[in-house]
């Protein structure tokens, strides 16, 4: 079972092991970030969920740190969000992926949300399969902010 604990400024040093990590970020923005663009990141992360009861989680399994998760509720639609995460390349192949994206969607429905989004690299074939799994589609394909990606998204209450 993994445990999430919403992130606070304490957390900077666990976001920062992931974000400056190439192998992480390979599919999220093609490179890892620098010092300045993780600091002024995290940044932004703390601000936003000041204001609201989801956000990003550390993610534990068995008291041990395995990465983080977020479930960002969109700005012009209050009742969709985004969900996306990011694991330790040491934990990658453990079900870890599969584990916290349900348990993000489990976020979701309890904030009342209606639709979830995540954005993959349409080339993550890991993130694709927990994605359909979980009963994500597919609507859209092709560029988003000059990066190959993917969109996938999910009614809530529509069967996996």
């Amino acid at each position: 079972m993994i445990e999430l604990r919403k992130m606070d400024e304490a957390d900077y040093p666990a976001y920062a092991t992931l974000v400056m990590d190439e192998r992480v970020m390979r599919y999220i923005t093609e490179h890892a970030l620098t010092e300045s663009e993780a600091k002024r990141r995290f940044a932004s992360i703390i601000e936003r969920q000041r204001h609201d009861r989801l956000g990003t989680y550390v993610v534990y399994q068995d008291e041990t740190w395995i990465g983080i998760g977020h479930v960002t509720r969109s700005v012009r639609q209050p009742f969709e969000a985004e969900i996306g995460y990011m694991l330790l390349p040491e934990q990658w192949g453990n079900g870890y992926g599969s584990l916290l994206a349900s348990r993000l969607l489990e976020l979701a429905t309890e904030h009342e949300l209606t639709v979830v989004t995540a954005t993959i690299d349409p080339n993550h074939v890991a993130s694709r399969k927990i994605l359909t799994n979980l009963g994500f589609h597919s609507t859209y394909v092709g560029p988003i902010d000059g990066l190959p990606g993917e969109i996938f998204e999910k009614r809530l209450g529509d069967p996996v």
